[in-house]
């Protein structure tokens, strides 16, 4: 029987296959110690460079990313490929380049290296200065506002817990303010504070989620839940930043919350009173205005008038009907 031997030639060779055919990141320790073949393309790809060929240099580190993933210099081949790529304007690719080597080699030098580069990418997209081509180079415009977004929670899903997450957090959030994503710069500074309590970042992402909710009263409908989110978040920023040099001015802003809240709640009953003609509802208002004049003693001054208009209104008989 030649069946067994048969069997074994044809595993070795699924097996060969599929080295040849890796896609996955390298087992950990399964590094080879040399790869002859992989250094030759690599003094290839050092002599395009010397010569400032890019796409030779690019041509032989493709091929040891793609044939030679478990050589020593596999790492710094993707790594160099990424620079190439940026050097080509084609950024989309580097940061695609740079990802592959983070994932796949996370214990090379060049790892570190690989986030710094995509930090620096979408820092420089998220101001607006790294421009791409456009129509074969024709002319160039801003990176696409869904590719800086993706690339920032990339770098924070690879880094959540050192310092280089919490810069792409708060580069995050203030990029979704300055497109007018209000929505989602409140989650990701409500993010950042919660991840990375102690960053230097945190105080400041702390009080623009206070300022985010408080302009939301002025910038869409004057609702009183606004406002009472950006009481609520001035107020946190003072308990988690006690000694901050802007605890103080928190707690003012909370007590300016507090006041508009009062007025807010002053209009409402107005409008009831003078709109709707809800007397009941309209003096509930004007009451709770009035129990809370510490907050705002124009408004409660205010609504001691208009409640005895609220309860005489409220106190005449009802027209009769005639049907």
């Amino acid at each position: 029987m030649r069946i067994a031997p048969f069997l074994c030639v044809c595993a070795a060779a699924a097996a060969l296959t599929a080295c040849d055919d890796f896609n996955g990141p390298p087992p950990i320790g399964s590094v080879r110690a040399s790869d002859p073949a992989a250094d030759a393309l690599m003094a290839k790809a050092d002599a395009a460079k010397a010569e400032k060929n890019l796409s030779r240099e690019a041509k032989y580190l493709k091929e040891i990313v793609r044939m030679h993933e478990l050589a020593p210099n596999a790492a710094e081949a993707r790594y160099r490929l990424g620079l190439v790529y940026e050097a080509q304007e084609d950024y989309r690719e580097a940061f695609k380049t740079y990802s592959k080597l983070i994932d796949a080699y996370p214990q090379s030098p060049r790892y570190t290296d690989a986030l710094n580069r995509q930090l620096t990418l979408a820092m420089t997209a998220a101001n607006g200065t790294l421009r791409t081509p456009v129509l074969w180079g024709a002319w160039h415009t801003d990176m696409e506002s869904t590719v800086v977004i993706e690339w920032l929670r990339t770098i924070i899903a690879k880094a959540p817990y050192n310092e280089m997450g919490a810069t792409a957090s708060v580069i995050l959030a203030k990029y979704l303010v300055d497109i007018e994503k209000y929505d989602e710069a409140r989650v990701e500074y409500r993010r950042l504070v919660e991840n990375y309590p102690d960053s230097s970042y945190a105080p400041d992402a702390q009080l623009m989620l206070a300022k985010l909710w408080a302009e939301d009263h002025t910038r869409g409908d004057r609702n009183l839940v606004n406002l009472t989110n950006a009481r609520e978040a001035y107020e946190e920023f003072s308990l988690r930043f006690p000694n901050h040099k802007d605890a103080g001015k928190a707690l003012a802003q909370a007590s300016n919350m507090n006041r508009l809240l009062v007025q807010q709640e002053l209009e409402v009953g107005r409008y009831y009173l003078e709109r709707s003609h809800e007397y009941a509802s309209a003096a509930f208002c004007f009451e709770d205005v009035i129990r809370r004049r510490k907050d705002n003693p124009e408004a409660a001054a205010e609504a001691e008038k208009l409640l005895q208009q609220a309860r005489a209104k409220a106190a005449q008989p009802a027209p009769r009907s005639f049907l």
